[in-house]
């Protein structure tokens, strides 16, 4: 077996990865996908066998904020070998050094996709908990979307935090917004009005502010939400987002 560690899987890697993901989608039914876009800030582990073929793959999601995220893939004609205990193993010590590096403890959470049996049975079998499920939506972008102009609000980018955008009413900040950009789609997180000033129309023009400030960076642009937040939900579906895959974490 050979472990590889990478932040920045090479053009073969790449392909090894999708080939992977594409084996495990032929197998059975899978909306999850590998993260091949470069510097989307990704742990990648890559477990080899002995004949140099990929036969299982990780995937660490460290935010400043909230649980280590974890994605494990195992080749269908590979499993019961022992690989996803062995990338488990080391994706927990990844988990470990990440705490050691900035002093504060992180919960440890899979992504999982719960129409995929093998999935489900492999968090059974190792007493992971459901924790919440969320929705990507996705919305492609038009010429269009560059016409909007926001009436009340002003959105600036971050000078700090790089992808970061902030709406301010009356120069007071009201709401921030998150962006990872790639060739093939735009990835909007931590979208958030201040509660003082939701249910006044303001996130709305947000989003709609925001999507006009993306409309030559690609072709869509996909957020995530919470299936249990009803309101942005809602908010997405009016500006013309559609739901593509429903995402379940898992806490362990």
């Amino acid at each position: 077996m050979n472990l590889i560690h990478t932040l920045k899987p090479t053009k073969a890697q790449k392909k090894a990865m999708a080939d992977l993901v594409n084996a495990c989608k032929a197998k059975e039914p899978l909306s999850l996908s590998a993260p091949v876009e470069d510097d989307l800030g990704y742990d990648i582990l890559l477990l080899y066998e002995d004949s140099g073929l990929l036969a299982a793959m990780s995937f660490l999601f460290f935010p400043q904020q909230g649980p280590c995220e974890c994605c494990v893939f195992v080749d269908p004609e590979k499993r019961r070998r022992g690989h996803f205990s062995l990338l488990l193993d080391k994706s927990l010590d990844l988990a470990e050094a990440w705490e050691a590096k900035t002093g504060q403890p992180v919960d440890f959470c899979f992504l999982a996709d719960e129409k995929t049996p093998s999935a489900m049975a492999a968090l059974s079998s190792i007493g992971a908990e459901y924790w919440y499920s969320e929705y990507k939506m996705v919305r492609p972008l038009t010429p269009k979307d560059k016409d909007y102009s926001p009436a009340a609000l002003a959105i600036e980018k971050d000078s700090q935090e790089p992808g970061l955008y902030c709406a301010f009413l009356d120069g007071r900040l009201i709401g921030t917004c998150a962006v990872i950009p790639s060739a093939a789609e735009i990835y909007l997180y931590a979208f958030q009005i201040q509660e003082a000033f939701q249910g006044k129309g303001y996130g709305k023009e947000f989003l709609l502010g925001m999507l006009s400030l993306l409309a030559d960076m690609g072709p869509r642009v996909a957020i995530q939400v919470s299936g249990l937040n009803y309101i942005a939900r809602n908010l997405y579906k009016k500006t013309g987002f559609q739901t593509t895959e429903s995402l379940s974490y898992y806490l362990y």
